[in-house]
């Protein structure tokens, strides 16, 4: 099935044929080479091939019997290639084995094959290889800055606020913490810029996981005077600060 998904679901081929050229570095068979003016011939020991006009290829096969879609390389760049370069490799061992230089099979572009010219930087391959280096430069500043933990509070639904007795009222909240790391914490909350505390069960939070709990703010009416508040909820993580989120707290009757 995975030859299949290669050769007949997977994008990639059809993309490639879009987007490639003649100045396009691929996984390409050198046919100047390896055909020479009788085409290919099998390995004879003290051959002089270059007299008989029998390119390097010695028809070994290997690069067909290597390729996970089946395909020969030889027959030029295909819509079922995927890179792998398997097929360089298997070429270069049987090169080196009969005395011959390797690289028939390589990286190279149909032009500098026809021409026998060796790679050269031009502004659009200095256009995408800057970008690359952009977008790699992007993913290693997101993987260095991310944080090891993520929280998320939001208000419970149902009562907004409920009374507590005739002198307290309480927000409902619930809080969802990821752990990115592997070690356990305990996790605790305080309340910062609002006179009032935090109820919340005991939180343990083992590596790799996420919670959700359900914690309230009482607060005493009194503090309501001039409507909803306005506070910080600071997460705390054995007794280490691991993140803060603000928060509205609604006054009763609002």
């Amino acid at each position: 099935m995975r030859e299949q998904v290669c050769t007949t679901v997977c994008p990639y081929g059809r993309l490639q044929g879009v987007l490639l050229d003649r100045q396009s570095m691929i996984v390409a068979y050198d046919y100047k080479r390896g055909e020479g003016e009788k085409g290919r011939g099998k390995f004879r020991k003290k051959q002089d091939r270059a007299a008989e006009g029998i390119g390097d290829c010695i028809d070994c096969k290997q690069c067909v019997h290597v390729c996970p879609t089946g395909i020969d390389i030889r027959n030029g760049t295909q819509l079922e290639c995927v890179n792998c370069t398997a097929c360089m490799d298997a070429c270069d061992f049987i090169m080196e084995s009969v005395g011959l230089p390797t690289q028939l099979i390589g990286f190279k572009s149909e032009e500098s094959i026809e021409n026998n010219k060796k790679f050269e930087w031009s502004i659009r391959s200095a256009g995408y290889t800057a970008a690359l280096v952009a977008i790699l430069g992007l993913l290693s500043y997101v993987i260095f800055t991310r944080s090891d933990f993520d929280t998320v509070i939001t208000r419970a639904r149902g009562a907004a606020v409920i009374r507590v007795d005739d002198n307290h009222f309480a927000n409902i909240y619930k809080a969802n913490i990821i752990n990115k790391t592997n070690k356990v914490y305990n996790i605790t909350f305080k309340l910062e810029g609002v006179n009032g505390i935090i109820k919340a069960p005991k939180i343990t939070l083992p590596g790799e996981t996420e919670i959700n709990e359900s914690f309230n703010i009482i607060v005493d009416k009194k503090e309501f005077e001039e409507g909803n508040l306005r506070g910080t909820i600071f997460i705390y993580g054995n007794d280490e600060l691991i993140d803060k989120v603000k928060m509205k707290i609604m006054a009763p009757g609002i």
